[in-house]
């Protein structure tokens, strides 16, 4: 028998075997194949053995005992589970002998997971199914098992593709009864304005939309004076009864966003109040918050103040009506010869605002919208492309000042509103940008390209392109794929991609969190409040920041799939596009008539074509022919993928396509 001395000892040798060990946290990838790997919080990476891959799920973050094998390679041996990763996720019913599963619609994750006989009743193999996690596979011999939560339907039913899209990028859908029953009493009771609200309803507004657009959330009204014009833009005001924290808030900010899904939209308010009651529908008294500012004839923004308002909009005009009257091509608006004249104002506004800021600051190339038309089944029966017009660039420049209005005022009070700001180069690209610049435009001295000036000045060279010289164009093209995505922050960042020392949104309240937040922050503004209180302005602005962008890659998602089985009944029909995308294996291809993306196998992993990848200058070479961004080619629809979700096109000649068309 070990005396205390003893087991003490043994114990503390225990403990320096412990603590000799290489013991770590990381977060499981999982991959295509059995194996996996850990990355660990201290940037290494750990390979995971097949049969330990069994135990996790993606995701899952775990702690393990770090070793090194013979090849100098790090090696996990998982020892906890710290924190499950995958809880719910979207899949096939499938069927293997007397046992069922789901297959999982996870990335890098081919894993069939069990389902237990008493959840099966009521599905079938080929049934699309949400599901959730019921027993993880870590403590239970990888034995894991799923709970399904229910059936979103069969692949060829009439708007699967827009029910999976939301159960897959797990959206908030559903409206909590909290926030019902807050939307029921907005509904229910009387319109009051008893916050000094200015009584602007005897001023002609009128909106300028989509022809089936019902929400409307900004109305214009604009009149000359003797240094340009006056310009007020009244915007919607849900904030008039929806505060912060209350249910309607935090539904808006868990879905950051209202989301045009293919098929269905997911609106960030009830449809009621986002169609009807806060919408600036003709005729109707509604509450905005109205920003007035005075333009000078030169496009400079001399003067602005925001208010509270109600006011009155007069007419509900379409952009194509606003062209064609504008243009002349019809006769009659539809509307009083008072509202043709401030449109013919508004235009003149917008021209000199855009010539402002193609001299102070970026202008953006005009690009097309594809309008993607569903028919009954809610698949695509046709897709139209749409040329943006002086109409839409109408409304483009009227929120633009408004959100530079916005910006500034938060500049003023900082701390208070969201900035939608851009800094321009990824760090880690921002020496190859020099070296670039240096060797196709060496007569130019960008300078500090972290600095908004320096920055501005090099793209607006390269967009002007005043001669018409190949190098901008390609240069700009270059430049454009090492910058930053936007974000949202309430530090006060400028605006690179805009040009813009100050840039914050508010002109979509209706259908957007951030200018809903930045309503409220303007009223606490305009009252003499202090700043909303937050517990962590960088995570709030963060998190929002991530919810946009998973509603907007669940939009590209659907559109995708429906996309792909549209080119599917066009196999063989030819088009022209422009490159968007190269890799060492082919070409990415935007095709101009339906704005859908598609992909050309040039060089094939295990083919006996030679291709050359300039992986600076993204370009392919092969056979003498060189592919770089933005060049236009002719193809052809060879075949889709339509689980892949992808279009693939076949290079073809000019000739060749100008043949083929003529037989199509």
């Amino acid at each position: 028998m070990l005396n205390k001395d003893a087991l003490q000892q043994l114990s503390q040798l225990k403990s320096s075997i412990v603590a000799a060990k290489d013991i770590a946290q990381g977060t499981v990838r999982t991959t295509t194949k059995r194996f996996g790997f850990l990355i660990l919080d201290d940037g290494r990476e750990a390979f995971i053995d097949p049969e330990q891959m069994m135990r996790v799920l993606p995701d899952d973050r775990v702690e393990a005992e770090i070793n090194t094998n013979s090849k100098g390679q790090f090696e996990a041996k998982l020892t906890q589970l710290i924190k499950p990763g995958l809880s719910e996720f979207v899949g096939k019913y499938v069927n293997k002998g007397s046992t069922d599963f789901v297959e999982p619609d996870v990335p890098n994750f081919n894993r069939w997971l069990f389902i237990p006989p008493q959840e099966r009743k009521g599905y079938k193999v080929g049934d699309l199914i949400h599901c959730s996690i019921a027993r993880h596979p870590f403590n239970s011999e990888g034995k894991t098992q799923v709970h399904i939560l229910n059936r979103i339907g069969t692949p060829d039913e009439p708007g699967v593709e827009s029910r999976y899209t939301i159960a897959k990028f797990q959206m908030p859908f559903e409206w909590q009864s909290q926030a019902q029953s807050q939307a029921g009493g907005i509904n229910w009771s009387p319109l009051t304005f008893d916050n000094g609200e200015l009584d602007l309803t005897h001023l002609p507004f009128v909106t300028i939309d989509s022809e089936n657009t019902r929400d409307m959330d900004d109305a214009i009204y604009i009149a000359t004076t003797e240094a340009g014009w006056e310009l007020i833009t009244a915007i919607a005001d849900p904030s008039k009864h929806i505060e912060f924290g209350s249910p309607l808030e935090l539904a808006a900010r868990a879905r950051a966003s209202t989301h045009y899904l293919l098929g269905q939209t997911v609106t960030m308010l009830p449809v009621d109040l986002s169609h009807d009651t806060y919408s600036l529908v003709p005729e109707q008294k509604r509450p905005a918050l109205i920003c007035r500012m005075h333009i000078g004839r030169d496009g400079t923004i001399n003067q602005f103040e925001f208010a509270e308002a109600l006011i009155r909009s007069q007419s509900k005009l379409s952009y194509q009506g606003v062209y064609d009257a504008l243009t002349a091509e019809v006769s009659s608006l539809g509307a009083p010869a008072h509202i043709h004249d401030m449109l013919v104002e508004l235009k003149a506004f917008a021209q000199a605002r855009a010539q402002y800021r193609q001299q102070h600051a970026l202008v953006m190339e005009d690009r097309p919208d594809y309008a993607f038309v569903l028919n009954d089944v809610k698949k695509i029966d046709h897709i139209e492309k749409r040329e943006r017009n002086i109409a839409h660039r109408m409304i483009e420049e009227a929120m633009l000042v408004t959100n530079i209005c916005a910006g500034e005022l938060f500049l003023q009070h900082p701390g208070c509103g969201i900035f939608s700001s851009h800094v321009g180069f990824r760090p880690e690209r921002l020496n190859d940008a020099l070296s670039l610049i240096q060797e196709d435009r060496p007569d130019l001295t960008p300078g500090d390209l972290t600095k908004l000036e320096h920055f501005t000045t090099l793209f607006r060279e390269l967009r002007l392109n005043a001669d018409n010289n190949p190098v901008n164009s390609r240069l700009h093209s270059l430049l454009q794929r090492m910058l930053q995505a936007g974000s949202l922050t309430f530090d006060p960042v400028a605006h690179f991609g805009l040009g813009f020392n100050a840039y914050a949104m508010v002109t979509s309240p209706i259908r957007r969190y951030n200018d809903l937040f930045n309503h409220l922050a303007i009223k606490r503004i305009l009252r003499g409040q202090p700043p909303l209180e937050l517990n962590d302005k960088k995570q709030f602005a963060e998190q929002l920041q991530q919810q946009l962008n998973n509603g907007r890659q669940a939009c590209r998602y659907v559109e995708s799939w429906l996309g792909c089985q549209y080119a599917n009944q066009h196999v063989g029909s030819v088009h022209s596009g422009s490159i968007a995308l190269v890799n060492s294996f082919g070409i990415g291809i935007k095709l101009d008539d339906w704005g859908l993306d598609g992909y050309a196998l040039l060089a094939p992993k295990d083919g006996e074509v030679k291709a050359q990848f300039d992986s600076r200058r993204l370009s392919l070479t092969i056979e003498g022919n060189t592919y770089r961004l933005d060049d236009k080619v002719h193809v052809l629809v060879n075949n889709v993928d339509i689980e892949k979700r992808k279009i693939n096109l076949e290079l073809i000649s000019e000739e060749t396509a100008s043949r083929l068309s003529a037989w199509l």
